[in-house]
């Protein structure tokens, strides 16, 4: 029979045990918690616009075939900053991907502004071909080596339009001294200089108040961009000069990508694939009918002669291939039927 001193010792021990246990159990379930990953998905474009759209059907593919262990959550509009904020946080590994286009890209890897010379895509069929050809991957591995940001693919959007307040664009005339908004995009600044606009450099938040308030006197982006932003409520007319298609690359850091397991890996790789497929399906058509709409929010829609507008910009391509080596490249591209 215990003693009263030995039953409190024994009551000791076991209730020793019982914590030791719970915070065993407690440190497994924390563990067990721990292994589902989030990652933060940053688009500058409002959550109507396509490629938002696609990033949220990215973010169910992912989450279907992890089972839930990672999850992608979409940060549209601009939340997580504008697209160079985009970048150095993918670099940085503070924001884990991004839709991020061509243009911007080339702020980092030069290379990535090929596609953003002007009518280097001869039409969406010619656009479709480049961007599964293995040219396009050959781009992604330049830009994983000079930034470490892994290129999970290239998106469409677009081809790039023309909005303007007060001046009608009629020929390539009408931009001589045109104060127009365009994106930190170097290939697409030296593109308006050679056709003598003025290309002001104004962050994508700041657009719609800027052409408001008389800052810049036009903006081109995508006709999906420029509706579901609101744009045609501060501009007048909007010309078809389809002078740049916005490719866009869908980005993750590659620091984060190697922190996945490697089922983690391959689920994001095959679901970017999905979403790909979805965005070249649809893109198109997204264009088409955001025009229309546009067409019908505006005093006037033109359909200028591209042929000057093309030969004033060719020396942009001559230029960029000696800066960037990638005179070859370029002629891939021109090459693929």
């Amino acid at each position: 029979m215990m003693t009263r001193w030995q039953s409190k010792g024994f009551a000791l021990v076991v209730f020793s045990l019982v914590v030791a246990v719970a915070i065993v159990a407690g440190l497994a379930t924390e563990g067990q918690a721990g292994a589902r990953r989030t990652l933060k998905l940053g688009t500058i474009l409002p959550p109507d616009n396509i490629l938002s759209q696609n990033a949220v059907e990215f973010a169910k593919k992912v989450a279907e075939r992890t089972k839930g262990e990672v999850e992608v959550v979409v940060y549209p509009n601009s939340q997580l900053g504008n697209e160079r904020d985009l970048m150095e946080g993918l670099q940085l590994g503070t924001v884990e991907m991004a839709e991020v286009s061509g243009g911007v890209m080339s702020t980092f890897a030069p290379e990535a502004g090929v596609f953003s010379l002007p009518f280097v895509f001869n039409g969406w069929d010619h656009l479709d071909k480049v961007l599964k050809n293995p040219v396009a991957d050959q781009l992604g591995e330049i830009v994983l080596k000079k930034t470490g940001i892994r290129t999970l693919g290239w998106m469409e959007q677009g081809f790039r339009v023309t909005l303007t307040v007060k001046r009608v664009i009629n020929s390539v005339q009408d931009f001589d001294g045109l104060k127009i908004r365009v994106p930190e995009d170097k290939v697409l600044i030296r593109t308006f200089q050679l056709v003598k606009a003025r290309p002001t450099v104004i962050p994508w938040g700041e657009v719609y108040t800027s052409l408001q308030t008389g800052v810049v006197e036009g903006m081109e982006s995508t006709t999906p961009a420029m509706y579901t932003m609101k744009f045609y409520e501060v501009s007048n007319y909007i010309a078809e000069t389809n002078h740049q298609h916005s490719v866009v690359g869908f980005l993750i850091s590659d620091k984060v990508f190697q922190s996945l397991s490697k089922a983690s890996q391959d689920a994001i790789v095959q679901a970017a694939r999905e979403t790909l497929d979805i965005n070249y399906r649809d893109a198109r058509g997204t264009a088409q009918k955001s025009l229309e709409l546009l067409r019908g929010k505006v005093k006037q829609s033109t359909q200028p002669d591209l042929k000057p507008f093309q030969e004033a910009v060719q020396p942009v391509y001559k230029e960029f291939g000696d800066q960037t080596g990638t005179a070859e490249m370029i002629r891939q591209i021109q090459a693929i039927r």
